[in-house]
């Protein structure tokens, strides 16, 4: 605390300090001592309070790589169950599809078509009451969503996935070490302080006619920023072709070729449908001071660009191939996104 010296005044008699004076000083010190003190232990009790409650996780959630490698958990639908549902950090809401609701029979409710982007295809679908979605002991009571068709066969299609409605909620601690998603109540835990953790800034932003933020963070190449919507609904990362086309001009992105014949590359969507893509090596992407090498994308002109109004920008998705070997904890309340070490690579995705 900072005390200004000309609010303290020292009176002298014939080149002596006077007592008046030195019980002045005194008292004014013990008076703003008396004032501080409590703000400062107040401080302290909040500050440790704080910590407290973001020590332990409200929920440990272990998941998987299914579904063509999405991050999927065990969820409980009107204490049903257990169900998969696909994690996805850029899906506004909820959803399940018409495999569920062939069990539970969701019924229609009044409001307005809800509408529902995926990759390549956007759709409108009727609102219907889902009722209670649960994992591992929380849950959202009295769901208004949709239902998504199942895809085609001989393809498997999940249950469910969860949006932001739920995950928004907490700060979310993806560990690929142990494979679980720890929920934090509070803000992010007591590790994102120490050695080997860094972090950025994550901006809530509304898209066109949208009423709920989607995520972005802004990545390095070459010394270019370029905005990525945190995606974890996304397998792997997208850029669009404007991002491409910019991140040519630095010479620091090599497309990937081989000289044997491969299968063409390919993106899939929420709604099933697959569509090619290019392949590009990221020879370095920086996000915060966290640097990724090689980092291979999809190349891909997706619908949910357009839709949000970016279409023609430089943009791209973040999706979950950058998260499988690094901790990461995204603070939705504080907008920042925590990323760790390098932990050992899991292994590859099941169907």
């Amino acid at each position: 605390m900072d005390f200004p010296c000309k609010r303290i005044i020292i009176a002298h008699q014939g080149g002596k300090r006077s007592d008046h004076g030195l019980r002045l000083v005194i008292e004014i010190f013990a008076a703003r001592l008396a004032l501080i003190m409590p703000a400062l232990l107040f401080a302290v009790v909040a500050v440790f309070t704080t910590t407290t409650k973001a020590q332990e996780p409200v929920a440990e959630i272990p998941y998987r790589y299914a579904y063509n490698g999405w991050i999927t958990v065990s969820v409980s639908v009107n204490d049903q169950g257990p169900y998969d549902f696909i994690v996805d950090t850029a899906a506004t809401l909820s959803v399940v599809f018409e495999n569920l609701n062939t069990q539970q029979n969701f019924p229609f409710v009044d409001g307005e078509p809800r509408r529902i982007l995926g990759l390549i295809e956007a759709n409108d679908l009727p609102p219907r009451f889902i009722g209670s979605i649960e994992v591992s002991g929380l849950a959202m009571e009295e769901v208004v969503s949709v239902v998504i068709p199942d895809w085609s066969t001989p393809r498997e299609t999940p249950q469910g996935v969860l949006g932001l409605d739920f995950l928004g909620k907490y700060a979310v601690y993806i560990d690929p070490a142990t494979q679980t998603i720890k929920l934090y109540d509070g803000g992010a835990p007591a590790l994102v302080d120490g050695r080997g953790w860094t972090e950025t800034r994550l901006d809530p932003i509304i898209f066109a006619d949208g009423t709920s933020p989607l995520y972005v963070v802004n990545a390095r190449i070459r010394r270019q920023r370029y905005p990525f919507i945190l995606d974890l609904g996304a397998s792997g990362t997208v850029i669009n072709y404007p991002a491409l086309r910019a991140m040519l001009k630095t010479r620091r992105v090599t497309v990937r070729t081989s000289a044997r014949p491969t299968r063409l590359p390919q993106v899939q969507d929420l709604f099933g449908n697959e569509a090619r893509s290019r392949l590009v090596r990221i020879q370095s992407m920086r996000i915060g001071r966290t640097v990724w090498r090689n980092q291979i994308v999809n190349v891909f002109n997706s619908k949910v660009f357009d839709e949000l109004g970016v279409g023609e920008e430089p943009y791209g998705l973040l999706g979950a191939d950058v998260v499988r070997d690094r901790r990461i904890v995204i603070d939705f309340s504080a907008n920042r996104l925590h990323i760790g070490r390098k932990v050992e690579r899991q292994a590859a995705p099941s169907n």
